[in-house]
């Protein structure tokens, strides 16, 4: 069983971010990443340590083995300053929370430097989805859609994260300040969303990782800000597991 379970690792932690990705993202996004293509497999092993009565250390060691290997792919001089992240197979070898609290730790450290911070959301301590805010927002003038300066580079920066984790996805939420009819509101803020899946593709990520795109109007404005307040022109990211 060690045996099998260390060439699993083996060939997990020298896979290559091309597993599951498009050509378009391979070639614009600059992100690298952790391959985990026998993911699968490394979680049928774990089933069967399970049935077996072993105890948890054993999928503890894979996934403690993926993480340092995560951390020497990111000290290497080619990869300074990219995301380094897993490749396709990782989330159902390792677990949702592990996957997600890996994507946490690796992305905040380098988005945190461009102003974008991520949130965990969590349930029953295991966490299930990250939020993504922003230094400034995702934001919009009034009355506008259009995306542009520090909102069209978050989301530049964004997507070159993703690209990393391609067992994700995301939804997203448009909002707007309370002004105006209220039915304007929810047009307005549903294509600011729209705005902001067309900018997240058109960097790599595939279109099937988009779940949910809609607007709420002026529904949900920042906690402790006056709905009428610019700030709540804007969308949000929500990131989650695939499946």
């Amino acid at each position: 069983m060690k045996k099998l379970v260390a060439g699993l690792l083996s060939l997990s932690l020298f896979a290559t971010i091309s597993c599951g990705l498009s050509e378009n993202t391979k070639r614009l996004i600059i992100s690298t990443s952790v391959g985990c293509g026998v993911g699968l497999a490394l979680g049928a092993v774990y089933d069967e340590v399970q049935r077996k009565k072993a105890s948890k250390e054993s999928k503890n060691d894979i996934r403690k083995r993926v993480a340092e290997s995560l951390q020497l792919e990111k000290k290497k001089p080619q990869n300074k300053g990219k995301i380094v992240g897993l490749g396709a197979g990782c989330l159902a070898g390792l677990g949702t929370g592990f996957y997600l609290n890996t994507m946490y730790d690796n992305m905040s450290e380098q988005l945190s430097k461009d102003g974008i911070q991520l949130e965990k959301v969590e349930r029953g301590g295991e966490t299930q989805s990250l939020l993504v805010k922003m230094d400034g927002g995702i934001s919009f003038e009034d009355g506008q859609a259009d995306l542009k300066g520090k909102g069209k580079e978050n989301l530049d920066k964004l997507s070159e994260a993703l690209a990393a984790y391609p067992e994700t996805k995301i939804n997203i939420t448009g909002h707007a300040n309370r002004t105006g009819a209220e039915d304007v509101n929810v047009k307005l803020s549903n294509s600011r969303a729209v705005t902001a899946k067309d900018a997240i593709t058109e960097n790599g990520v595939e279109a099937k990782r988009i779940g949910e795109v809609k607007g709420v109007g002026s529904t949900a404005p920042l906690k402790g800000v006056d709905p009428k307040d610019g700030s709540n022109r804007r969308v949000e990211v929500e990131i989650l597991p695939a499946g």
